[in-house]
């Protein structure tokens, strides 16, 4: 009996002894990593809230090799034993890093009441205290806009295409016929086939330029706006009524359907179109369209 009770007593303390260190680990996790890697944003692929986004790792592989934190990617980061040194901008305090250690070769449990559910709005937050990763800084979106050079003669979208394929050892398909082209070109730019008199019109067009004339001519076509202009009110969930369960009516939303359309065949410019939703009755003061 003594031994049976001390082997339990020894069991029972390993365990809690487990359940303490995943518990300090996953709070360490959760102040310092969670804010690039977890609710708000997933930073190379790499999920630390939970034990089977850790298992599965990121774009660089796994982030823990569980058992042994010499071989942890995690681990070396965040002792700064390999660069670059995480989080950014700051150094993990002694005591955490080794809790991290102790946690990783201890085999990386982490069970579901320890797993970290954290608040996006609350990740959000925490990722406005951090530094901007380098990484983060030479997205596409925040580089300077320069104008490349065309590579090759004629139409530059062509040429750009043209290249492309080569690079990557590809042969484009054949050039389609005078009627599919019609086709697909009414199809992309208003939504709707052409008639039958506009086939034979094109069709009996054999001057150079004739495929350059349907595209404006259906550029100047009311129905573009009516075509592009419904992605745009899909986006935003425009609708004339309530729909479902409280089928109201919003007898004045057409309004705006008849402002996004006509933006639309305007050309309107894109942060002239977002201003005027956000704040048209400051942008234009007493105006019909600002209302």
């Amino acid at each position: 009996m003594h031994r049976t009770t001390t082997a339990t007593f020894l069991l029972t303390a390993a365990l809690t002894l487990g359940d303490e260190l995943s518990t300090r680990a996953a709070a360490v996790l959760q102040k310092n990593c969670t804010g690039c890697h977890g609710a708000a944003m997933k930073m190379s692929g790499l999920d630390l809230r939970t034990a089977d986004s850790i298992a599965k790792g990121g774009e660089n592989g796994a982030a823990i090799s569980p058992g042994n934190p010499e071989k942890s990617r995690l681990f070396l980061l965040a002792s700064g034993t390999e660069q670059p040194s995480m989080p950014p901008g700051k150094k993990l305090a002694p005591a955490d890093v080794e809790t991290l250690k102790q946690w990783i070769a201890a085999g990386a449990k982490l069970d579901a009441a320890t797993a970290m559910k954290e608040d996006p709005a609350a990740a959000l937050s925490k990722m406005e205290e951090r530094p901007i990763l380098p990484e983060e800084r030479n997205r596409w979106a925040f580089r300077p806009v320069t104008r490349p050079t065309v590579p090759g003669a004629g139409n530059p979208i062509d040429a750009f295409l043209s290249a492309s394929w080569k690079a990557q050892g590809l042969t484009p398909s054949p050039e389609a016929d005078k009627r599919s082209l019609l086709r697909r070109v009414y199809l992309d730019v208003i939504g709707i086939p052409p008639t039958p008199a506009e086939v034979t019109a094109f069709l009996n067009d054999g001057a150079p330029d004739a495929y350059e004339k349907v595209v404006d001519r259906l550029l100047a076509s009311p129905h573009y706006g009516e075509r592009w202009g419904s992605h745009w009110l899909d986006l935003v969930r425009y609708s004339d009524s309530g729909g479902f369960e409280f089928d109201v009516n919003r007898p004045s939303a057409w309004r705006y359907r008849d402002w996004v359309i006509p933006s639309f065949n305007r050309d309107r410019p894109y942060d002239e179109f977002v201003k005027m939703q956000l704040a048209g009755d400051e942008v234009k003061p007493g105006s019909v369209e600002g209302m």
